[in-house]
């Protein structure tokens, strides 16, 4: 009854998923989105520390499949921030 609320991991996954690609995509022609996606992921880094320890239930224990997914993912972006970076640069 006092345990606090489900940690639903899938969420934090698709902020950080959403944050990553939209800096990969822009980040070339806004360069400022590189340092506020740093302080993005720092301040996601010290609320989801907090939440877990004091906040949420114990996370429910998960097989590594989501996370081996969000990292097959997360290899495209480099990708998607050559080819958009290259259009930007090479469009007069």
């Amino acid at each position: 009854m006092h345990s606090g609320p489900e940690y639903l991991i899938h969420f934090r996954y698709s902020s950080l998923l959403n944050t990553t690609y939209v800096t990969m995509m822009y980040g070339l022609g806004l360069p400022v989105l590189f340092p506020i996606a740093a302080l993005a992921y720092f301040i996601f880094y010290v609320v989801e520390r907090y939440q877990v320890a004091y906040t949420y239930k114990m996370p429910p224990m998960l097989d590594d499949s989501l996370t081996l997914n969000a990292i097959s993912w997360l290899r495209l972006a480099p990708i998607l921030f050559l080819i958009n970076g290259f259009w930007m640069l090479g469009n007069k």
